[in-house]
């Protein structure tokens, strides 16, 4: 009677019955993967200041002298092959 429109069983569309859980496991899956991706970027960032902060150092160690041109060149060629 009532019941026939809420889907032949009085419980909703038969598409709604027990598939709750594939929305929630998809959520999940994208979740984890946006997680992924944003902690693959911030890995990615901070790899990347470092290497340009040991060249930023070198630099600054040049300039105010503390190291000479030979040391600058031999410490520089190091740095640049590492990354």
């Amino acid at each position: 009677m009532f019941c026939n429109s809420f889907g032949p069983y009085g419980f909703g569309s038969p598409s709604s019955i027990g598939f709750g859980w594939m929305f929630l496991v998809m959520g999940l899956r994208l979740l984890v993967f946006i997680g992924l991706i944003v902690l693959a970027i911030k890995l990615f960032k901070n790899h990347t200041n470092k290497s340009k902060d040991s060249m930023r150092l070198l630099d600054e160690r040049f300039a105010k002298g503390e190291i000479n041109e030979e040391e600058y060149l031999k410490i520089r060629t190091i740095l640049s092959q590492k990354n």
